[in-house]
């Protein structure tokens, strides 16, 4: 091998061991972004998929983000006190608007964090999540001072709405909010400066007759509903599920028990339960084509749920669930003494 040979190799040589190391930064680089992301994944993920009930939580003026975390922790809203925190931070989202809040431990951490930062507003109005009350989105409505409790639910409850339409009770039973309960549309919303309550509430009844078109109509009038009776369903559906793949098993659980006469007058609710999503509106209106008439939640414990037309196996999945959560609630328990157990020896050194 010549000099200039040599000279050639060694430069090759030098240019690899250059490239390789930015090749190694970058990799690494990657490498702790994905990590980062997986913590924060962790980190956000919901208490309990399994309960998509809204618990009223009440954030006291002056509180801080320990406070707050230890109250959601209390209240078994979030796993664990310390890990809300860390994202609060990651977010920089440490403070939060006193009040009360309506929170489910199905919603992840981001989520929690969003709605106890900036409540219902938007730059532009408000938003009405779904699965809130007349009473709830009421009392958000006052807490984040875009209306007044007092005079929303006095709007609410208006003779006048008996005029609508898209209201009609046929049995004249219902009065009250009763006559709104479900039809309060969850959407964003713009909100003009001179707009009262009055207002607010009818947008929100015209933003649910807007989407509830013709077809939906026509769909409800095959299957014999009302639009009432179509959002009974709806609201039951979004209680039950927030796993969208599962809106039309579930619907078609509810419509082939009432189908075969078995569900009892005192089982179904004379007015929805909550104003649904608009993927459960659809549900209800096309309901999955099957048999079953039980839905259980999964023994996995990821808010899915069994689906079965036998009633003893609806009884052993039942119980499957339950002998998971009692695993569940027994190794949180362990581990929540095991820390405890830590942090006072961390105290007393």
């Amino acid at each position: 091998m010549n000099k200039i040979e040599a000279a050639s190799d060694l430069e090759q040589g030098h240019s690899a061991r250059r490239f390789r190391w930015p090749l190694r930064i970058i990799i690494a680089l990657i490498v702790l972004v994905l990590l980062a992301l997986f913590g924060i994944h962790q980190l956000n993920k919901p208490y309990d998929r399994t309960d998509a009930t809204y618990k009223n939580v009440e954030i006291a003026e002056g509180a801080g983000l320990p406070e707050v975390a230890a109250l959601l922790d209390k209240e078994g809203i979030i796993r664990k006190a310390s890990s809300f925190e860390l994202l609060s931070k990651i977010s920089f989202s440490g403070s939060f608007r006193p009040g009360t809040y309506f929170l489910s431990p199905s919603m992840d951490s981001l989520s929690i964090i969003k709605t106890l930062h900036s409540g219902l507003t938007t730059p532009t109005g408000f938003t009405i999540p779904a699965g809130y009350t007349v009473d709830q989105i009421a009392t958000a409505l006052d807490r984040d001072g875009l209306a007044d409790k007092k005079a929303f639910l006095e709007a609410a409850s208006s003779p006048d709405l008996a005029d609508l339409e898209v209201l009609a009770d046929p049995t004249g039973e219902l009065s009250g909010t009763d006559l709104i309960e479900g039809f309060l549309f969850p959407s964003d919303y713009s909100l003009s400066s001179e707009a009262d309550e009055s207002m607010m509430v009818i947008m929100m009844i015209d933003a649910f007759a807007n989407f509830y078109n013709e077809e939906y109509q026509a769909r409800a009038d095959e299957l014999g509903m009302t639009p009432r009776q179509i959002l009974i369903i709806a609201s039951i559906i979004e209680e039950e599920t927030s796993v969208d793949r599962e809106r039309a098993s579930i619907s078609a659980v509810l419509h082939n028990r009432y189908n075969l006469e078995l569900l009892g007058e005192d089982e179904i609710p004379k007015v929805p339960v909550c104003s649904p999503s608009k993927e459960s509106i659809i549900a209800a209106l096309y309901p999955e084509e099957n048999d079953y008439t039980h839905y259980v939640l999964s023994s996995k414990l990821d808010g899915t749920h069994r689906f079965t037309a036998d009633d003893a196996e609806y009884e052993q999945l039942n119980a499957e669930y339950e002998a998971a959560v009692k695993e569940k609630e027994d190794r949180e328990a362990s581990e929540k003494a095991a820390e405890e157990i830590k942090n006072s020896g961390e105290g007393g050194s």
